[in-house]
């Protein structure tokens, strides 16, 4: 059975605020200035050099007030979106499915590396630490909390992070080669555009992109060449990919070793 979660997502108007008054702020201290510069010098200016200013003092606050209501509109737009996460029950991947998949992984990952049967619960373990490890990182460069293992309708994805109308849906995969199969890409597009055809009905105004992380162990030159790879295989996509190359070792050292 899936479980219910409410996200926990930073949204706060301070910036806004700040922004709006700044803007204004400028706005009103502009044409005061102007205004005053303009009754000083008025004696010294020519007919055209005075209409010009007085032109400038009419549509000045036009323009202005015209900038701030965009302003207004994207960023309430972009509050309101999520505001509306409180009504959205978002459901956890179960624990069941979790455990199929990161079967499938490495039993894909085994074939590749020819690993022993006796071999596979370490290869399993390495697995499950380099997944946690990748998201630990990735929150920590975000900085906003991570909600892990969701389904977006029938998508299942590795972690979502939610920025007020953004929302970022975050693959995690380990590789040994540098090539990923086309059918895991096919997989991963597929799994995106259900999403993105789920927040349209659920959290209308929303923005959707892909993190793919991929932890590696391999040396320059196959990274290198899993690089071109990866930029062949997403010539095409319903929504913004981003690829983050993580290594297995430098992670370890990081968050887990003394």
């Amino acid at each position: 059975m899936a479980v219910k979660k409410k996200p926990n997502a930073a949204n706060s108007v301070n910036p806004l605020r700040n922004y709006l008054i700044f803007v204004v702020g400028f706005a009103a201290f502009v044409s005061v200035s102007a205004g005053i510069a303009i009754a000083f010098a008025s004696p010294h200016l020519s007919q055209i050099q005075l209409w010009i200013m007085i032109a400038f003092l009419a549509v000045f606050p036009i323009i202005a007030l015209a900038f701030i209501t965009q302003l207004i509109i994207r960023f309430t737009n972009k509050l309101t979106v999520g505001e509306r996460d409180n009504a959205i029950d978002w459901e956890i991947v179960s624990a069941i499915k979790q455990k199929e998949n990161i079967n499938l992984e490495v039993s894909e990952l085994a074939r590749v590396m020819k690993v022993p049967s006796e071999q596979m619960s370490d290869l399993r373990s390495a697995y499950i630490v380099a997944e946690d490890l990748a998201l630990r990182k990735i929150q920590q460069e975000a900085e906003i909390p991570l909600m892990r293992f969701v389904n977006i309708g029938d998508a299942e994805f590795n972690a979502v992070c939610i920025d007020k109308d953004l929302i970022t849906c975050i693959e995690v995969t380990f590789v040994v080669t540098p090539d990923i199969r086309q059918k895991k890409i096919s997989k991963i597009l597929k799994k995106l555009a259900s999403a993105k055809s789920t927040l349209r009905r659920i959290r209308e105004g929303s923005r959707i992109r892909l993190l793919l992380v991929i932890v590696t162990q391999l040396d320059r030159e196959s990274e290198a060449k899993l690089r071109s790879s990866l930029v062949s295989k997403f010539t095409s996509t319903p929504v913004d990919v981003d690829i983050r190359l993580l290594d297995f070792h430098t992670l370890q050292q990081v968050y887990a070793e003394e």
